[in-house]
Order: structure tokens, then C-alpha cells, then sequence
């Protein structure tokens, strides 16, 4: 059962925890690393998180304690999604207009500046999602890296990306591995410990 709020992209699972009709003891475990691929894939680069997503799922098809979700937005969406997890990735497009477009950018909680949906106006802000998971008491995502890539063209329809953030997917999926390899590393380490 996909939540209507969370649809995927087409071949890219949804996990279903948190969603209306499911109660704690129903509600699947959710594998604990997530993620969240951010976008509108019909208006060219705002889809690039969404882009990234459907090659992270190709590539990760094999691990099953990793999600692949695609969101068109943030907000109480990706409440739902980062419920129950211990680590996330998030890619979203940039606007800033500081920066060529297809620049990667490593963001975090103090500055989301130029995020499309984390730092949106029609629903709540990603620091209020994390809190507000974390007051009503669900395990929340201990580390989170949340990766930007600035667009060219957002305000034109299309289902391709521009030729710079087209680039800029392959090297965003990298760099998603290098974080996933990292959290793998981490959990040996901690599974090695007294």
C-alpha cells in the first residue's frame, strides 16, 4: 500500500510506515538507511533528486536494508518517510544562483538556503519535520546528508535535465556511496565493540 501523499517514480519503491491505517504493531519495519530522492521530474532540473533516486534504486536493487523513495515534496511526506530510520540521504535541487549549474553542495540543518522543498513555504520546513518526529517520540535519523545540486532550468516543463545537472547525477550517486559505505563501515565498527 502506497500513501497517496508519497507516490514513487515509476520502478522506485515507497515505504508505507507511518501511513493512515497502519498502527504501530501493522506498520512494517522500515530498513534503516533511506533515500529520498526530491523533485518534480516534469519540470526539467527540479527533477534532478528525482533522477538521482531512479539510478540509486538500479544500483541498490540488491541491499535490503536500503529505501529508495521518491517525493515531489518535502514536508509531512517526508515525516512519514524518515520514521523509524537511522540514517538518511536527501537530494534536492538548488536555486541560489550562487553557484554553476550541476554543483554538488553538502547541506545541512543550519543552512538549507537555495533547498526547493526543505526549505519550503507550503508545507513544514525539514528542522521542524525532525522535530516534530522527535516529540512525538519516533526514532528519527541519527545522520542525515543532504545533498543540493543547482539547477538552470526549473520554470520550463521537460522530463530531461539540462546537459551540466544531467553530469552532475552520476557524481551525486558517488557521493551517496561514499556515505552509505561510510554508515556500513560504522555499523562494523560498532558491532565489533565489547
Amino acid at each position: 500500500m502506497t500513501p497517496s501523499r508519497t507516490q514513487p517514480a515509476p520502478g522506485i519503491r515507497a515505504c508505507c510506515s507511518g501511513v493512515a491505517g497502519f498502527s504501530d504493531d501493522d506498520a512494517p519495519v522500515a530498513p534503516p538507511l533511506v533515500v529520498i530522492g526530491l523533485g518534480n521530474d516534469i519540470a526539467s532540473d527540479d527533477g534532478v533528486g528525482i533522477h538521482a533516486a531512479r539510478e540509486l534504486e538500479i544500483a541498490l536493487h540488491h541491499r535490503d536494508d536500503v529505501d529508495v523513495v521518491a517525493l515531489p515534496w518535502a514536508g509531512f511526506s517526508l515525516l512519514d518517510v524518515l520514521r523509524g530510520r537511522r540514517w538518511a540521504v536527501i537530494i534536492d535541487s538548488l536555486v541560489t544562483g550562487n553557484h554553476t549549474p550541476g554543483t554538488i553542495v553538502r547541506l545541512d540543518l543550519n543552512d538549507l538556503s537555495g533547498s526547493v522543498r526543505l526549505n519550503s513555504f507550503h508545507d513544514i520546513n525539514y528542522p521542524t519535520v525532525l522535530g516534530l518526529g522527535e516529540e512525538l517520540g519516533w526514532e528519527m535519523p541519527d545522520d542525515v546528508a543532504i545533498f543540493g545540486i543547482e539547477t538552470a532550468v526549473t520554470d520550463q516543463f521537460g522530463e530531461s535535465l539540462t546537459p551540466d545537472v544531467a553530469k552532475a547525477v552520476a557524481s551525486v550517486v558517488d557521493q551517496v556511496y561514499e556515505f552509505i559505505d561510510a554508515m556500513d563501515t560504522s555499523i562494523d565498527e560498532r558491532a565489533a565493540e565489547p
